[in-house]
């Protein structure tokens, strides 16, 4: 008892000058934090990536398993499965932005032509202005003043110049980051098996006693994002193929174009088909505010018939949070990360509130 009594003395102690530390020293820790935060970027992002790429490195890994039940092949089912998925990414991208471009472009042609006259109108400003005209009148060498030239190229190009190398450095390291993160989730892919055996290994010597629960956690977690990048996926996909048929039938401009937005606007809840519809609104508006007006009541209508028939059939229950939660999530989300934020925190919620429903149901019945 007295070895426990001073054992316990030893780690509270130890406790409260750590803590005394950390807030003395806060602010040196906080930079520390932040630098190796910063510097894990790409690695965190990559983590991002591989676990998305991991869902569809499951499904091809079970159909070349069907295909190829051989044991002499199945050394090769990761690597045709990393490259499957990752060629599958790469088309969707690919027929995403070959179905978007060339419309934007036809789009962005046809507000300039519909406001070329407000071009025209500057240009044929400069050409009467008698003011204008009498400064290129009395232009002249001698006039120059070159102390003030000297100061433009010193601070107004010295100054556009840092801006275009700070430009490029951002794209550069943006592209950097990019790279370093696409082979450190390829790198994580290939070794999942191994990293999986790691984890558990560190659970077992380290937290032998909370183990179970912490695998868990950790499934609850990972069905809970699954399931709700899957389902997602699955309704923005079909409410962005509706939208495009939909306004084809109706003869409706750009469709491939918002039907596009309107799906990568399902995936945000709550608010992510209302910027979709408006942002299919304003597009189609420039052109007939006719054809706004029916535009908007058809997917008024889609929305309706997508809320109420096909997101219960897709997704279903699989996430698992309430109305009211789902609304939360999202506002919080929003206010912390913007949509990344939002997209997050949603099945961020609903494996807390199933851990905190497991929890309270089993203490009920005890």
């Amino acid at each position: 008892m007295k070895r426990y009594i001073n054992h316990h003395h030893f780690s509270l102690v130890l406790a409260l000058f750590i803590l005394y530390l950390a807030i003395t020293y806060w602010g040196n820790i906080a930079k520390i934090i932040q630098t190796v935060f910063s510097a894990a970027i790409p690695l965190l992002i990559g983590c991002l990536i591989a676990y998305v790429v991991n869902l569809l490195l499951n499904q091809y890994e079970r159909l070349y398993t069907h295909l190829f039940s051989k044991s002499n092949y199945q050394k090769f089912k990761r690597p045709f499965g990393i490259i499957m998925s990752y060629l599958t990414i790469i088309l969707l991208v690919a027929i995403v932005f070959s179905l978007v471009i060339p419309e934007l472009v036809t789009c962005v042609k046809l507000l300039i032509a519909n406001h070329s006259h407000v071009i025209n109108n500057f240009i044929d400003y400069f050409e009467h202005n008698n003011d204008f005209k009498g400064l290129l009148n009395n232009f002249n060498t001698r006039n120059i003043q070159w102390e003030k030239i000297g100061k433009y190229l010193t601070t107004g190009v010295g100054g556009t110049f840092r801006t275009v190398i700070s430009t490029a450095s951002s794209v550069f390291s943006a592209a950097t980051t990019a790279v370093i993160a696409i082979f450190f989730s390829i790198y994580l892919l290939i070794y999942k098996e191994m990293l999986h055996h790691q984890f558990l290994k560190l659970l077992t010597t380290y937290c032998s006693r909370y183990q179970a629960q912490i695998i868990k956690v950790v499934r609850v977690f990972d069905e809970s994002y699954s399931n709700y990048i899957i389902g997602q996926c699955k309704d923005a996909a079909i409410l962005g193929i509706s939208c495009f048929i939909g306004m084809t039938i109706l003869r409706m401009p750009y469709a491939s174009m918002i039907g596009v937005v309107t799906a990568f606007g399902a995936l945000i809840p709550i608010i992510g088909a209302i910027l979709g519809a408006s942002i299919g609104v304003i597009i189609i508006f420039a052109i007939s505010p006719l054809q706004a007006g029916i535009f908007l009541i058809f997917i008024i209508l889609l929305q309706q018939l997508d809320n109420r028939i096909t997101y219960p059939l897709v997704v279903g229950k699989s996430i698992g949070l309430p109305s009211v939660w789902v609304f939360a999530a999202v506002i919080i989300g929003g206010g912390i990360s913007g949509i990344l934020g939002m997209m997050f925190t949603v099945p961020f919620f609903a494996a807390i509130y199933k851990l905190i429903r497991t929890d309270a149901q089993k203490r009920t019945q005890n």
